[in-house]
């Protein structure tokens, strides 16, 4: 059961006690992300998130480092497109110390000029090693193809020359502007007390004049079509994808399961069809993309130069099958097991629980318990799914993606076929 607090500065504590767990995990989130870049060079957050470990008025770099080690922890962060959060897990004796860090971090970071040239070589380095990776460029690429020229579209990493060229004096503002005048939610879950833990961050942060200001966030569209991107390598990598739910959905649950027949495991259909009884790929998947306003629904390929076009019509005649069929109640009953099984093996950690409570706090203003999740996804009937894809899957909205030697024309032959 978990239990929250408001302070009078406005920082929210929410923290879940597991008792039998020997570790706490607690996360500061930061309301702030990629997309909140607007007007500002794209992967500031993220570069923000590097610095904060840079040192403080009291620790260097090498200092915060040795004192999360001295106790086995880990103090680490993390930016996505629509928040930050840098986090603690350390053995439940240890949460104070592990608070403390955190604050410190949060409010006296000094983003040294010496340690902010050496950070952007880092993660120019971290630019460069994904696009080195096609099978993680091409969904940055989808990324920005679906939701063009919004900054929901653009890596959280930043591109090269935007990190090249970003200034102290905008890394602070930056940071001024979301970490001190952006709603801050702080979630701990493990062997701890409430009491405790709001007395502790109390006495760290309690006395910051806390300027908390409201979102303004632009609307995204989806642009469609197919775009190739040119390079040379032994596969072609294939993204496509459609607009679909938000995070906090009503229909979500139905989203999930969809997702799960599709391409959510090795019992999946695109799994069995693409790489089972065809073997014309290694990897392929469907995933759910879900922010506050919208999200999408992408499938990913990576095959052979000669073979993108059979993959693709694969995939496009298994998003039609939806359309055309209802799911039969054995594979439905798969699904929902899997659903159940990943949330319930998922939370078994202190650290996967603290995140919990904050995407709950974050997209559904309450705590959802498992029960409830449960409960949701057995409700979900094949005529709800049948539905859902009615209303989602129009191949007009079709947003396709190739990474490689690849032809537009070849997708386009096979997209006439389906409309």
């Amino acid at each position: 059961m978990s239990e929250t607090t408001l302070l009078d500065n406005g920082i929210k504590i929410i923290t879940e006690q597991v008792p039998h767990l020997l570790s706490a995990s607690l996360g500061v989130w930061v309301g702030r992300g990629s997309r909140d870049e607007e007007g500002k060079k794209s992967g500031i957050s993220h570069f923000i998130e590097h610095m904060l470990f840079k040192g403080t008025k009291k620790r260097s770099a090498l200092d915060i480092a040795r004192e999360i080690d001295s106790v086995g922890g880990v103090l680490n962060a993390f930016t996505s497109k629509e928040h930050t959060c840098f986090y603690t897990k350390v053995l439940s004796s240890d949460i104070e110390l592990g608070i403390e860090l955190l604050a410190d971090i949060y409010l006296n970071s000094l983003f040294h000029e010496k340690e902010l040239n050496k950070e952007r070589m880092v993660i120019l380095q971290e630019i460069n090693m994904v696009e080195d990776t096609p099978d993680d460029l091409i969904h940055d690429l989808f990324t920005k193809n679906l939701w063009q020229g919004h900054p929901l579209g653009n890596p959280i990493l930043g591109t090269a020359p935007d990190i090249s060229s970003v200034t102290r004096d905008a890394l602070v503002s930056c940071y001024e502007e979301f970490y001190l005048k952006s709603p801050v939610l702080i979630t701990v879950a493990g062997n701890v007390r409430h009491k405790d833990i709001v007395n502790m961050i109390n006495g760290v942060l309690g006395g910051v004049e806390y300027k908390g200001s409201e979102r303004n966030l632009s609307e995204p569209l989806p642009y469609f079509g197919v775009h190739v991107e040119e390079k040379e390598l032994e596969q072609v990598h294939l993204c496509l994808g459609l607009p679909s739910l938000s995070r906090s959905h009503s229909q979500r649950y139905v989203m999930h399961l969809l997702n799960t027949i599709l391409g959510g495991g090795m019992s999946s259909r695109l799994f069995q069809e693409i790489r089972e009884k065809r073997g014309l790929a290694y990897s392929v998947f469907s995933y759910l993309n879900s922010f506050i306003d919208t999200g999408a629904l992408t499938i990913y390929a990576g095959t052979g130069n000669d073979s993108y076009g059979d993959v693709f019509k694969v995939a496009i005649d298994e998003l039609i099958r939806f359309k055309d069929e209802i799911v039969e109640d054995s594979e439905l009953h798969r699904a929902k097991e899997q659903l159940k099984g990943n949330l319930l093996l998922g939370l078994e950690s202190s650290d996967s629980k603290m995140v919990k409570l904050a995407k709950d706090d974050m997209y559904h203003k309450r705590h959802v318990s498992p029960e409830e999740i449960i409960e949701k996804i057995e409700a979900v009937s094949a005529e709800d799914i049948k539905m859902l894809a009615d209303d989602i899957i129009r191949l007009e909205r079709l947003t396709v993606v190739l990474l490689g030697k690849a032809d537009a024309l070849v997708i386009d032959k096979v997209l006439p076929l389906k409309q």
